[in-house]
């Protein structure tokens, strides 16, 4: 598989810093202090590797498995971890994504990852799926992220209230989860769990419906100064398409480079391998406006290894597992 990156645009923002209470155009006796910061953008460098067919081991069972939104981290065994939603064909996500699969590796560029037993599956009674895992480690330490839908009969036909839950591991095999799950819900079907750590915050980036009855795709944010206890949520960006799933703001991924903040939002309902990406000076609001580029993906993680080497994956129901190529910054 095999997808041609294409560069979008290029821009330059110039931002303008004044002393505290003074008004623009009141300076007088010197320039005002400034900073250019330049907007880059994320292009697809390489060719696709395919790293996980999830058939392959699982042919006895089925031939029509498939992975979605998913996760990287690197463990404290030194190798690379993989975790996300898989299912297999017929597709319904209510009844057939209750498992979360692992794969690792000893190298990010690994052609092949080994296949785990499941990280996690459903706990009966308690939990109707597992969805959209995002691995955050911290000080030794690993939190897994993810969402258990609700058990209410009709919840896939409506703007229903997703949990967002937490698991904890040490050796990123045996997950535990947290006692006081889940750790808040929002409507929406409210998922796709993405956590970034700013200036000692901790932002929790998720994908909802803009509320109960205004059905706009959304990302919204919590932030925390421990992982476990949430602030209430503030929408950051908005897509204007309405569905009780919030289907064309999903997958957020968050990205700082430079000073700058680069959100990815997988555009599912508009096209199901479309993902934008909006650049912002602020993590708590992105605008519709600062769109970046478009890149051909569903689900997209971006995997930093060192300032110099990135990578981004693609996976979906329409997709044989998970593939990787190079991403490069420009």
């Amino acid at each position: 598989m095999k997808i041609i990156s294409k560069i979008i645009l290029s821009l330059v923002v110039v931002v303008t810093f004044l002393p505290i209470g003074c008004k623009q155009g009141s300076i007088k006796t010197e320039e005002p202090e400034s900073a250019t910061f330049r907007v880059e953008t994320p292009v697809i460098s390489g060719d696709w590797k395919h790293i996980f067919n999830p058939s392959d081991t699982r042919s006895e069972i089925d031939t029509t498995w498939y992975t979605n939104d998913h996760c990287f981290a690197k463990g404290p065994d030194g190798k690379w971890h993989a975790y996300g939603i898989i299912g297999h064909k017929p597709i319904n996500p209510w009844t057939g994504e209750n498992k979360l699969f692992h794969i690792s590796a000893d190298s990010i560029s690994q052609l092949k990852w080994e296949d785990h037993d499941y990280a996690l599956e459903v706990k009966p009674g308690v939990e109707r799926v597992l969805w959209a895992p995002h691995v955050f480690e911290e000080n030794g330490k690993n939190y897994m992220f993810y969402n258990i839908g609700n058990l209410q009969e009709k919840a896939p036909f409506y703007a229903s209230w997703g949990q967002l839950c937490m698991a904890e591991s040490d050796d990123m095999f045996n997950w535990k989860r947290h006692e006081l799950n889940p750790l808040f819900s929002d409507p929406g079907h409210a998922r796709d769990s993405f956590v970034f750590k700013d200036n000692d915050m901790y932002y929790f980036y998720y994908t909802r419906t803009f509320n109960e009855v205004d059905l706009r795709s959304c990302v919204a944010v919590r932030t925390s100064p421990d992982l476990k206890h949430w602030s209430g949520p503030k929408i950051v960006h908005i897509q204007p398409y309405e569905a009780d799933w919030a289907g064309d703001a999903e997958s957020p991924f968050m990205v700082k480079r430079n000073g700058l903040y680069y959100l990815f939002v997988c555009r599912a309902l508009t096209d199901y391998n479309e993902t934008h990406v909006y650049w912002s000076k602020d993590p708590l609001d992105f605008p519709i406006e600062n769109l970046v580029t478009s890149l051909p993906l569903h689900a997209p993680e971006v995997i930093r290894v060192s300032e110099d080497e990135w990578y981004i994956s693609n996976t979906g129901w329409d997709k044989k597992g998970v593939f990787l190529a190079k991403l490069e910054w420009k």
